[in-house]
């Protein structure tokens, strides 16, 4: 499956138009935020450092809730936690399998119903401690539609190093459509973090993001560099995880495939032209399971472009709404997608492009 048939999908599945050779989704919404000949790259440059901290969070807020267990304890999670529980409950369900002494798999099961018969995501970290010192994660997310087709797959690697609380992890991943073996999406990220007090810990930390957009309309690679500041992770008596502080990030534009990051930190995107920067700063919270439950994050570009990002509604049924506005104040764009990462933004001109896993990919 190409991702502009992704895109089909998941814009059926939203009531979107687009798919054709006309209409809202023509030649101008399929252009990456890279492309100079864009009349909305900047709003779209500042949409996507917006979404970079909740897409980052998406991926790592198992090292502090327990969807991947205790980082660094063998075999340690509460069933005492609503949001880990084998029934359903706000539209997931958590199950846990010992597979060895060493070796546990953490499954997530995301549902668009309140009955969970639907399945929206389903996450899977494989999770070896063969030492109270290392621990590696191997996490498998697959997105469906409302329709119960496959739309694509991210892979992810953690290693980790430290003790319980006290430790540093390197996070690669890979984001397929459908059957494809070359990937859309490239990540890689460093943390370490180091405990503040009882609830809260110190993260330290860079991380890339590289998109490859193969539609035939836009032919090209963007990525996002990013350095966190001040950020810290925050854990509740539910196990809710808040992420807050500030990221930095730089935006790079390059032909197809012609972006790269290396594959040990630090993380940053080589290649290209470096077309922006930006601040991003808020908060971010899951609960327990990895469930995304509020979105607050403003971001500042350095084309003086500014985005509000906010949500609504309760966890398993949030709404996440974004205000990108110029350097006079003046809407130049909204976006709203699921608590899956998956929406669209809409332009002033009245073009529109697709989200999917927190990625503008037109």
């Amino acid at each position: 499956m190409r991702s502009s048939s992704l895109a089909c999908a998941i814009a059926a599945s939203l009531t979107i138009a687009g798919c054709g050779g006309g209409g809202a989704g023509g030649t101008g919404s399929g252009v990456p935020p890279v492309q100079s000949q864009n009349p909305n790259a900047n709003a779209q440059e500042a949409a996507q450092a917006a979404m970079t901290p909740v897409s980052t969070g998406d991926l790592t807020n198992g090292l502090f809730g327990g969807a991947y267990g205790q980082t660094l304890v063998v075999g340690n999670h509460s069933q005492s936690v609503k949001a880990l529980s084998a029934t359903c409950t706000d539209r997931h369900e958590f199950i846990v399998t010992q597979i060895s002494p060493t070796e546990t798999k953490y499954e997530i099961k995301f549902f668009y119903d309140n009955a969970c018969t639907q399945l929206a995501k389903d996450v899977v970290a494989d999770v070896t401690i063969p030492d109270p010192s290392d621990e590696s994660i191997v996490r498998t997310a697959t997105w469906w539609n409302r329709s119960g087709t496959q739309l694509a797959d991210r892979q992810a690697n953690f290693n980790v190093t430290g003790s319980p609380a006290d430790f540093a992890a390197v996070l690669t991943s890979a984001f397929y459509v459908g059957t494809s073996t070359q990937p859309t999406n490239q990540f890689g990220g460093q943390l370490t973090v180091a405990p503040q007090n009882a609830n809260t810990f110190t993260i330290a930390g860079d991380h890339a993001d590289i998109y490859n957009d193969v539609d035939p309309r836009v032919n090209a690679s963007f990525g996002v560099s990013a350095a966190l500041q001040n950020a810290t992770a925050t854990v509740d008596s539910s196990g809710d995880v808040t992420f807050a502080g500030t990221h930095s990030t730089s935006i790079s534009a390059g032909p197809l495939y012609g972006l790269t990051m290396p594959s040990a930190p630090p993380f940053s995107v080589s290649g290209g032209t470096v077309v922006g920067t930006g601040n991003a700063s808020g908060s971010v919270e899951f609960d327990a399971a990895g469930q995304l439950m509020a979105v607050n994050v403003t971001v500042t570009t350095s084309k003086g472009f500014t985005v509000v990002m906010t949500s609504s509604g309760s966890p398993g049924s949030i709404a996440i709404n974004g205000v990108v506005t110029d350097s006079g104040g003046t809407q130049v764009a909204t976006f709203t997608v699921d608590q899956y990462g998956n929406g669209v933004i809409t332009f002033a001109n009245g073009t529109q492009a697709l989200i999917i896993d927190w990625r503008i990919v037109g």
